[in-house]
């Protein structure tokens, strides 16, 4: 007997899903079955929808709680959530934290950590009207570690872990899990466009560092976000799951 696809029939919006982990997500959600809310603040995100079966999009800033609100308003219902967008600050460099602008940290602990605040808050309600469900937020193995240069992006990606982790006992009375990802280094724009360009000698280092030799594909970030939102995880909440080739287990 054949089995459903792992999302079949499933509402599931993705933020950031223009690029990177994003958009891999909304191409295998869809190959599972999904039914997708595509929403980033590059247009590209349009062309992406219009590609995949029975997934719309919207242009809206995660920031802007109002936009956030009305994507979900245009989805019939909601049985999850990828919260995946989100900044590295200052174009990817490695600044010691001395000499980071308070500015660029601002920017970077709104997008990361305020910006997740509004989606959550705004999808969870959602969820809950229809029974329950699933979110899931990308963090990254620096949401547990530290890094020299990257003192914003680990303080946001921390932030995101402890929302994660509150959310998930604010809702499980809810029937709705909250679940993090902690990817170490993927390939998408963040990393190979301005991560590797704009720090001499990372591009070497990010593959060594971690134990299987390299850094990951987008879609085997998406797979275990899937897993995540689908039932299979059922017992599943409150976690935070490394996808890091073993950077954190040294």
């Amino acid at each position: 007997m054949d089995m459903p696809a792992m999302l079949e029939g499933r509402h599931i919006l993705v933020t950031g899903a223009a690029s990177g982990i994003g958009r891999a997500a909304a191409h295998l959600f869809a190959a599972y079955g999904a039914r997708l809310m595509l929403l980033d603040r590059d247009e590209k995100v349009r062309e992406i929808a219009d590609a995949l079966p029975d997934a719309d999009s919207a242009v809206a800033d995660i920031t802007d709680a109002a936009a956030m609100a009305e994507a979900i308003t245009r989805f019939p219902r909601m049985d999850g959530a990828f919260n995946n967008a989100g900044i590295e600050g200052m174009d990817g460099r490695m600044v010691p934290i001395m000499d980071y602008p308070d500015a660029a940290f601002a920017q970077v602990m709104h997008v990361n950590a305020t910006g997740l605040w509004q989606c959550m808050k705004a999808q969870i309600p959602a969820i809950q009207a229809n029974g329950g469900g699933a979110v899931v937020n990308t963090a990254s193995v620096m949401g547990w570690l530290g890094a020299a240069g990257m003192a914003a992006y680990v303080a946001s990606k921390h932030a995101v872990v402890g929302l994660t982790r509150a959310a998930a006992l604010d809702c499980a009375p809810l029937n709705i899990r909250v679940n993090a990802l902690l990817p170490g280094a993927v390939e998408t724009p963040m990393l190979t466009e301005r991560g590797f360009v704009v720090n001499p000698g990372f591009e070497q280092h990010a593959a060594q560092a971690h134990p299987l030799g390299r850094w990951a594909q987008p879609t085997e970030i998406a797979e275990a976000a899937a897993w995540l939102l689908s039932s299979k995880s059922s017992f599943v909440t409150g976690h935070a799951l490394a996808v890091d080739g073993g950077f954190s287990a040294r």
